[in-house]
């Protein structure tokens, strides 16, 4: 859906400077109550440190599986070789160890959304930076994309989590690449899989997904937060093509390996 610009009157406009001040003093004064502490290792000033930055292992578009994201797949991993594969291409951000582990739970776990923007924002750098070293891989990942969607959360996690951690996530990540964004997919059932093996994820993960907006003819940017075997991604991208989806590409923030 793309944004839309509303012109507001002399009166609305004083309104939303009033709220906005408002809502500052809020935050301000919630800083001095409780200090912003790193998600990772909870040192103070910043959400996540530049310390916690530099340590994430960050996956090299040159050598990663295009079909899940594996960090040391280089052409293609061993475990995708005759695998069938929906998506297009798969590119991950970093390794899901250390503080991208820690920064995760802390966000869909520990109710921490202002991680959203931060997690948004590796994907964007790490989307943007495999078009640009690798473009025999990975261009046009960004600059020839119609719609960036997201893989959601079942309606179980959202009533325990209060929120849709990839919608809000999705959203900033729209916004960083002045991208519109489609809220396309459905999930149904509530299994949660991070504890099922490689073959169970893949068997399960089928027929989950239904499509609720019109996709047809569209490059469609699919986004989820961790890729443990890329049988999510793979679903959510086989249902976006049977709906008529021309293109799908598929960014994660991290790849568990």
């Amino acid at each position: 859906m793309r944004r839309v610009g509303i012109v507001q009157g002399g009166g609305e406009r004083v309104g939303g400077r009033v709220t906005g001040l408002l809502r500052e003093l809020a935050e301000q004064t919630l800083e001095l109550l409780s200090p912003t502490r790193c998600a990772s290792c909870e040192a103070p000033g910043a959400l996540v440190c530049d310390a916690c930055l530099r340590d994430m292992v960050r996956i090299n578009p040159a050598h990663a599986c295009t079909r899940c994201g594996a960090p040391y797949g280089s052409l293609l991993c061993t475990e995708c070789q005759g695998d069938e594969v929906e998506l297009d291409r798969c590119l991950a951000a970093v390794v899901f160890d250390g503080p991208p582990a820690r920064i995760v739970r802390a966000y869909k776990d520990g109710g921490e959304r202002r991680l959203s923007t931060e997690i948004a924002c590796i994907m964007h750098r790490a989307a943007r930076e495999a078009e640009l070293t690798v473009p025999a891989r990975y261009g046009g990942l960004l600059s020839r994309v119609d719609a960036v969607t997201f893989v959601p959360v079942t309606s179980s996690a959202y009533r325990r989590r209060g929120f849709d951690h990839m919608e809000a996530i999705a959203r900033d990540f729209a916004d960083a690449s002045c991208l519109p964004l489609i809220d396309a997919l459905v999930k149904h059932g509530s299994l949660d899989q991070r504890e099922l093996a490689r073959e169970e994820r893949l068997a399960r993960s089928r027929g989950q997904y239904e499509v609720v907006a019109p996709v047809g003819g569209m490059r469609v940017l699919l986004l989820d937060d961790v890729i443990t075997t890329g049988a999510t991604m793979n679903a959510a991208a086989h249902a976006l093509k049977c709906a008529g989806a021309a293109r799908v590409d598929c960014l994660a923030f991290a790849r568990v390996w």
